[in-house]
């Protein structure tokens, strides 16, 4: 569509994405309505926006049923991470987000260590040592060396694990057990 000086655009029709500049994209803090936190991030996700909101999850027996209800953590704050330059349009379409944390008039970008740490989610490096011990993990059917002990260096197929315990057999058709911490996987360099 074109536009002409002195138009009027419709406020409901989005913009699309302002500047059309493309840059990282960042977090920010969204002021809405208490109890709407999850109305507004289904209504910032439609729009493309990832969003989401710290919750707890509370139960209680009543009559001797047992209810659970989630709750945010923190009442009246959503976090939205656009993909582009914020549209802040989006945010002004539902009478749900009441304002955005800012600095003046600038909308303040938040760290996603930040926002890690308050969604209860793991650093960036907590999730890359956990995805490396995952990858380390000696599995049954998997190839491994024995890093200590008398059959150091030996080269064997785990049979079974269990409790920190492995079971293994050699090529040579030894059997032994071993803790788990004395194997290393072959295949993984």
């Amino acid at each position: 569509m074109e536009y002409r000086i002195g138009q009027i655009v419709p406020f409901e029709q989005s913009r699309g994405v302002t500047g059309g500049r493309l840059a990282r994209p960042r977090w920010h803090a969204l002021t809405v309505r208490s109890g709407k936190e999850r109305a507004t991030c289904e209504h910032l996700k439609q729009k493309g926006v990832h969003a989401c909101f710290p919750e707890r999850e509370k139960s209680w027996v009543i009559r001797g049923k047992r209810h659970q209800r989630k709750y945010p953590v923190i009442a009246g704050i959503v976090y939205a991470k656009f993909k582009h330059e914020p549209n802040w349009d989006i945010l002004k379409a539902r009478n749900l987000i009441t304002g955005v944390f800012s600095y003046g008039v600038t909308p303040i970008a938040l760290p996603d260590a930040i926002v890690r740490a308050v969604m209860g989610l793991p650093s960036r490096e907590e999730e890359l040592a956990q995805a490396r011990a995952d990858l380390l993990r000696v599995r049954v059917g998997d190839r491994a060396e024995v890093a200590s002990g008398p059959l150091a260096g030996a080269v064997v197929d785990v049979r079974k694990v269990e409790k920190g315990r492995v079971w293994f057999e050699t090529l040579t058709g030894i059997k032994g057990e071993t803790s788990l911490p004395r194997l290393v996987r072959k295949d993984v360099d």
